[in-house]
């Protein structure tokens, strides 16, 4: 593959089409590898984690990463496997992750100037169903992938902890 690049780039060394389309070549690469390495670990690990159905419900929280060929549908149904007051300890370690990145970057200049220090989220101490559960995660999520991402990886985190 690198050979192959190698050569596309000295047959195209012809002025600004070159530049243009080395750069395209770097971002195509660059962007491949973030969104091979965007989860911790494959989803399909996750399927051995699944038990029996307890409930039936359609979540949608993953719906924007279809493209990715993200099998949502594990997540989906581990949600639908645990019993519904887990629910709520699964919103919390989200959240408890989410607030600890904040902390961390607090003094960083650039994620203070950016979206995803601004909004506020909460951790929840009261019952919770597949419903709440869905809702919140969309207002999380809110049609962004890197948050999007992020909750996949939490949730892998609390299935599998390390």
């Amino acid at each position: 593959m690198l050979i192959k690049l190698r050569n596309l780039i000295l047959l195209q060394r012809s002025g600004s089409y070159f530049k243009f389309n080395f750069i395209s070549l770097q971002l195509f690469f660059i962007l491949s590898r973030f969104l091979m390495n965007c989860l911790k670990m494959n989803p399909n690990l996750l399927i051995k984690k699944i038990d029996i159905k307890l409930r039936n419900f359609n979540y949608n929280f993953l719906d924007i990463v279809k493209g990715y060929n993200l099998p949502a549908e594990i997540y989906y149904n581990y949600f639908l496997s645990i019993e519904e007051f887990k629910l709520k300890n699964l919103w919390n370690h989200i959240i408890t992750n989410w607030n600890k990145m904040k902390c961390d970057l607090r003094e960083n200049d650039n994620f203070l100037d950016s979206e995803y220090s601004k909004k506020e989220f909460h951790q929840i101490h009261t019952k919770m169903n597949d419903n709440d559960l869905n809702e919140l995660l969309i207002d999380f999520i809110d049609n962004n992938h890197l948050k999007c991402f992020f909750v996949c990886n939490s949730i892998q985190n609390y299935i599998t902890p390390k």
